[in-house]
């Protein structure tokens, strides 16, 4: 067990407490961004964006079967076989979490079909999204995913950090030019990954051999 004096512990506090007054205020400046925002990503009904290679390749970050994928050729490759696993657990938690807390927010998409919805935001009611679990946003479940595998990748190969967040919010972007998700839902679904990437470094050696 390692032992931390008063002055860590204190320190370490003031880093959580600061850490969350960010992530808060974050979630406030995209709350207020969230129609400019979805204004300026939204590309209308056009569906064509969705057929570029591009488009594809970003989008399917938050595919769970990606990062199936990439902790299988982990699992090959390093001989402590539980750092490929905790990729894979790293965006399945993500994802599962996302779309836990759609279904309690149940917050609904801004786009129904192809038609940015009229007002405000459409919520349906705490927990509503248990009965019907259809076209809701809050979280983004894509982004989680996305987030919650490229950190914990990131983590494995701190190289290839900033490529890898790159395009985390690659993936996230693409959610909100096709107008499936506001900011502040890729926003929460990355913050979501972020803190399942963090559970799984803290539970897993991350020093490739």
């Amino acid at each position: 067990m390692t032992y931390r004096s008063p002055k860590e512990k204190k320190h370490r506090r003031a880093v959580r407490w600061r850490t969350l007054a960010i992530v808060i205020a974050g979630f406030i400046i995209f709350t207020l961004l969230d129609f400019p925002l979805l204004h300026l990503f939204y590309m209308g009904d056009d569906r064509a964006i969705e057929h570029h290679d591009w488009y594809r390749f970003l989008r399917i970050l938050g595919f769970l079967g990606t990062w199936a994928a990439i902790g299988f050729v982990f699992i090959i490759h390093d001989r402590n076989r539980h750092r490929g696993a905790a990729v894979f657990l790293s965006a399945l938690t993500a994802g599962a979490l996302a779309e836990l807390g759609k279904r309690v927010f149940a917050r609904e998409r801004p786009v129904s079909q192809g038609t940015i919805q009229d007002g405000f935001y459409h919520f349906r009611g705490l927990f509503s999204g248990f009965s019907d679990g259809s076209n809701l946003g809050l979280p983004s479940s894509h982004a989680a995913v996305a987030f919650g595998g490229c950190l914990m990748l990131a983590a494995l190969i701190p190289n290839t950090r900033r490529f890898l967040i790159l395009l985390a919010i690659g993936c996230a972007i693409t959610r909100m030019l096709t107008g499936a998700h506001f900011a502040t839902d890729v926003y929460l679904g990355a913050i979501i990954g972020w803190l399942t990437s963090m559970l799984y470094i803290k539970l897993t050696p991350t020093n490739l051999t």
